[in-house]
């Protein structure tokens, strides 16, 4: 079995299901991986996504050789103001940190996820003269963009953190952009 073929069978049980129209056919993947085969299905309505992975499920338990990974694809519609962060899952106590609100959308299917930006963060991006908002706009697109196993899902994970080491990562980067 040939990886056109891993994709042909996919592809075709998708239109089966009605699901190929929701297929993000420039961000899935098909690859072969010497013994196995990695299938990577990118979904443009996360409302699709069980019916994705059913579709999956199926592939994978008729050839075990199939290893697959589901996920949406989301795009960011707001990123809202920043409220003050507090410790919810612990003591409930202030953190020297602020969250931002991100609006995503996938298809029919919606998600707010908090950006918590610590205080070391925003003094780094003061220092550079980086606008906070657009770098919260700028990390999350980034992780929205991995794939593969490093893929980060927004529906399991609604907290991502920029601290001040990576404050400076993402103004190093967007003065490194500026220059150019």
């Amino acid at each position: 079995m040939a990886t056109v073929d891993v994709q042909a069978q996919m592809e075709g049980r998708l239109d089966q299901a009605g699901l190929l129209q929701y297929l993000d056919k420039s961000e899935s993947r098909f690859l072969d991986l010497a013994d196995d085969f990695f299938v990577e299905l990118v979904a443009r309505d996360s409302t699709k996504l069980s019916e994705f992975n059913r579709v999956a499920d199926t592939l994978r338990s008729e050839n075990p050789k199939v290893k697959t990974l589901v996920r949406a694809h989301w795009d960011i519609e707001n990123v809202g103001e920043p409220i003050p962060a507090f410790d919810i899952p612990g003591t409930g106590s202030p953190r020297l940190a602020v969250r931002y609100p991100v609006d995503l959308r996938s298809g029919q299917g919606a998600q707010t996820v908090w950006i918590e930006v610590t205080t070391l963060a925003t003094m780094a991006f003061r220092h550079y003269a980086v606008d906070e908002r657009a770098a919260v706009t700028e990390f999350v697109t980034e992780q929205l963009s991995k794939g593969g196993a490093s893929y980060w899902d927004p529906q399991r994970h609604k907290l991502l953190e920029i601290n001040g080491s990576l404050a400076e990562y993402i103004a190093s980067r967007q003065s490194k952009a500026a220059k150019q």
